[in-house]
């Protein structure tokens, strides 16, 4: 008599993969909701078939997109329509973009077609999404300020990686008419703090005008 043992072991879809898991299968594989408060006010706002930031890159990315090592792996937080992450493509940069609304994403994919290039993008909660540990070269965030992530960059980047950060100041927020949550903005040089445990690699604060922004390119240590 002979007896067949079969094994089938499964692989977790979620957090053990190097591989993002694709944007339409999301909320099924994760079973987490994407906000809908949110992710309906990004939808608006990207519904608008003009490019709402334009389609040029960061001011501060484009002249400061050499700290990156050429050919590098970026993940581009909160991307948007892509204009950060078309750019870096076109560099040469393999990019990873992920971003709440799925509205902003398409455009992202049709910006990344008309400049002839390639971009991953994914439709996702970032606060809920995994990636592997020391998944990337270098990570990149314009304009979406959540201290809750930071951990979570530590985590994706790898040891020696590069983080390129950017956000508005305070005295933004007391520009806006319809004013964010506080939350939203930084503190005067509050990126230094942020990131005192990397090599600070270039600094900037605009404070003049209608222009209050806060910089940083930060290298992780090697261990």
């Amino acid at each position: 008599m002979r007896i067949f043992l079969i094994l089938i072991f499964l692989t977790p879809v979620l957090g053990l993969s190097r591989k993002p898991v694709p944007a339409s299968q999301y909320e099924q594989l994760t079973g987490k909701k994407l906000s809908k408060d949110k992710k309906a006010k990004w939808d608006k706002l990207y519904s608008n078939s003009k490019f709402v930031y334009g389609k040029a890159p960061s001011k501060f990315l484009s002249q400061s997109y050499q700290f990156i090592p050429f050919g590098s792996s970026v993940l581009d937080l909160g991307m948007g329509e892509g204009r950060n992450a078309v750019f870096l493509a076109q560099k040469g940069y393999q990019i990873t973009g992920v971003d709440l609304s799925n509205i902003a994403v398409k455009k992202a994919q049709l910006l990344a077609k008309e400049f002839g290039v390639k971009i991953k993008t994914i439709v996702a909660n970032l606060q809920d999404y995994e990636f592997a540990e020391n998944s990337f070269d270098s990570i990149i965030c314009f304009y979406w300020v959540d201290r809750k992530m930071l951990e979570r960059i530590h985590k994706w980047l790898k040891p020696g990686g590069v983080i390129i950060y950017e956000g508005f100041t305070l005295k933004q927020r007391s520009q806006q008419k319809d004013q964010d949550p506080v939350s939203y903005f930084l503190e005067e040089a509050e990126l230094l703090t942020l990131f005192k445990d990397y090599k600070i690699l270039k600094f900037e604060e605009a404070d003049h005008l209608d222009e209050f922004r806060s910089s940083i390119i930060a290298k992780k240590g090697k261990k």
